[in-house]
């Protein structure tokens, strides 16, 4: 394995880059979408599909990592959505946009797990360092990826800003390819390399059930902050700097956790983040903008910068070796779940629930769950 210094500061790149294509297409997807011809139903799906895609194709991605390795795997995947991002600006029809966009998902389902887990592998005993670092860069590319990606739209158009993408994100698997050695554990050859075998494990079960709790909630704040500060008046430079401040303090929390023991390791680190999160989805609801806004994402902000590194490093270190980047992709599986269920129930059971109580139960349960699925002293090092 290599300890060159510019093998950290490639993972950083390829990190920065492997999720610019997500942030920056946030506020001009959909307009686009429609430009191209897609009705308002059309254009939720084509905006869904990258998740729904990216879910299933997690549950074989982390297979082809722990028996190909990570970097060339990796490489391929960066290659094909490069191709695929500069695709999005040629497509005649929206519904050649929803393939390129459901390909496009399948890409992020093999450079996502691969990079955590090079980044593992690389870190080693800075790995709680090297996953607090790796999720505040994504942090970063998520506070200045939308306003960046709006300015270059207006001023050149999308294809410009789908093309500039599709350039980075090749120079990202030229860097990877060049950049960065292969860390591939070989497998015993009785080894099954199955997502079963992860998530039969009850501690990883419970890793995962955090994650999606996070993530069910984090749907939900993204669907429901934006309609209730519209709702009392607020614009939009105001829900702008509101998820600013999110990604601000979610950056800085990551940043700033260097130490194992901290709070008295990962595991506890992801409990008191998902504590938070389901804290700030209450809040949100319970209490009248602005000041409910701005406790919800004050919260939140902390409650995601505990959580997000600390359940990938409890991915890669809870299984084998040769099994870690399955249980990488499924950390992903249920990410992406979350996501797609969040908002999606938050609007279906509006009328029964309010969103920030349907998401403060599913939290405070997926907790619940994980605190008895983890078991004694399972985590008690890490």
């Amino acid at each position: 394995m290599g300890r060159d210094i510019s093998v950290p500061w490639a993972l950083t790149f390829v990190a920065l880059v492997a999720f610019l294509d997500t942030f920056a297409m946030l506020p001009i997807l959909a307009p686009y979408a429609q430009a191209l011809g897609a009705t308002e139903a059309h254009t939720g799906v084509i905006v869904g599909v990258y998740s729904l895609a990216n879910l299933l194709a997690s549950l074989v991605s982390g297979m082809l990592l722990d028996r190909f390795g990570r970097r060339l795997p990796m490489v391929f995947s960066l290659f094909a959505a490069a191709t695929l991002i500069a695709l999005y600006g040629v497509v005649p029809t929206s519904d050649a946009l929803l393939i390129v966009r459901a390909l496009h998902g399948i890409s992020g389902a093999v450079f996502i797990p691969a990079l955590f887990a090079l980044v593992g592998e690389h870190g080693q005993a800075n790995r709680v360092w090297a996953m607090g670092r790796t999720g505040a860069v994504i942090g970063l590319v998520a506070l200045i990826a939308p306003p960046v990606a709006g300015i270059v739209t207006d001023r050149y158009g999308e294809r410009s800003l789908f093309f500039g993408i599709a350039a980075l994100m090749g120079f990202a698997g030229l860097l990877a390819l060049l950049g960065l050695s292969e860390s591939r554990v070989r497998p015993p050859r009785e080894a099954r390399i199955d997502p079963l075998v992860v998530l039969r494990q009850p501690a990883m079960l419970g890793v995962y059930l955090l994650t999606f709790g996070m993530t069910f909630a984090m749907g939900m704040l993204a669907y429901r902050l934006p309609v209730m500060l519209e709702l009392s008046g607020y614009g939009a430079t105001y829900r702008g700097r509101l998820f600013g401040l999110f990604a601000l303090l979610a950056i800085g929390v990551m940043a700033s956790v260097r130490r194992r023991t901290l709070l008295g390791g990962a595991f506890r680190r992801a409990m008191i983040g998902g504590g938070l999160i389901a804290l700030g989805a209450l809040s949100l609801e319970g209490f009248a903008p602005p000041y409910g806004a701005l406790a919800a994402v004050v919260v939140f902000g902390l409650g995601f910068g505990l959580c997000f590194p600390a359940v990938h490093l409890l991915s890669y270190e809870g299984v084998a070796l040769h099994l870690r980047g399955v249980a990488l992709a499924v950390l992903y599986a249920f990410y992406s779940l979350g996501y797609v269920l969040g908002p999606t129930s938050a609007g279906l059971l509006a009328d029964i629930l309010l969103p920030g109580m349907l998401s403060t139960i599913v939290a405070s349960f997926c907790l619940l769950l994980a605190w008895v699925l983890a078991g004694q002293g399972v985590y008690s090092q890490m």
